[in-house]
């Protein structure tokens, strides 16, 4: 039997991803079965089984894939290792979480937040899935740097914080929370309020830039 090359059978995984992805534009993501990817993919039982054993180990491919856009992580150790000053640097990084919010929005923000509050409601799927994801995922890694270059600048003297530098961070993570959770919520849902009709992430986030700036002394 020939042998079969590594980017054959991961050009395989990738169709059979694809087509989790069609699934989960018509389901929420929570209810998609491997009978679904396999109806969709048109192949055989077998024939999907041979490289996933399960849905949740679909469900890491597809979380990795997401944070694989656009190559984050290197962008953001990128500015960090570069020799900037810190406001240089937090601008730069709050422009990284811009452009890969967007890149994501329409293509795996809907299905990543159904994960999330899947996982949040079943602990064992969420050891599962997560437990097979190998790519770092993107916003934790950026909010960390975002906290370390905080932290360092205000010991420094650079910043000079109008609160506690701990309230500070927490804000800045809480609120980028706050707006990939109501701005997917307005946009692949179509959620909306008497206030509010339309949410731009752009604009959030320069808000929240701004604000971090102001709190930190700028």
């Amino acid at each position: 039997m020939p042998k079969v090359s590594r980017e054959y059978l991961e050009g395989k995984r990738n169709e059979i991803v694809d087509a989790a992805f069609e699934v989960c534009k018509r389901k929420p993501a929570y209810e998609v079965s491997m009978s679904d990817i396999v109806a969709q993919t048109g192949w055989s039982q077998g024939g999907v089984y041979k490289y996933f054993n399960n849905i949740c180990s679909v469900y890491a491919s597809m979380i990795d894939r997401a944070n694989l856009v656009g190559d984050q992580i290197p962008k953001i150790d990128q500015v960090m290792a570069g020799d900037s000053d810190p406001k240089t640097k937090l601008q730069r990084l709050f422009g990284i979480s811009e452009s890969f919010f967007s890149d994501m929005l329409i293509s795996y923000n809907k299905i990543l937040f159904e994960l999330a509050t899947y996982c949040i409601q079943d602990p064992e799927a969420d050891r599962k899935i997560n437990g097979e994801t190998r790519a770092v995922p993107v916003f934790p890694y950026l909010a960390s740097k975002m906290a370390e270059l905080i932290v360092t600048g205000a010991a420094s003297g650079y910043f000079e914080p109008v609160v506690p530098v701990d309230d500070i961070i927490k804000f800045v993570v809480s609120s980028f929370d706050g707006i990939i959770r109501d701005v997917t919520l307005n946009r692949c849902y179509s959620v909306q309020t008497e206030e509010i009709t339309e949410l731009d992430e752009k604009r959030l986030i320069s808000c929240l830039y701004i604000s971090t700036l102001k709190l930190l002394g700028v």
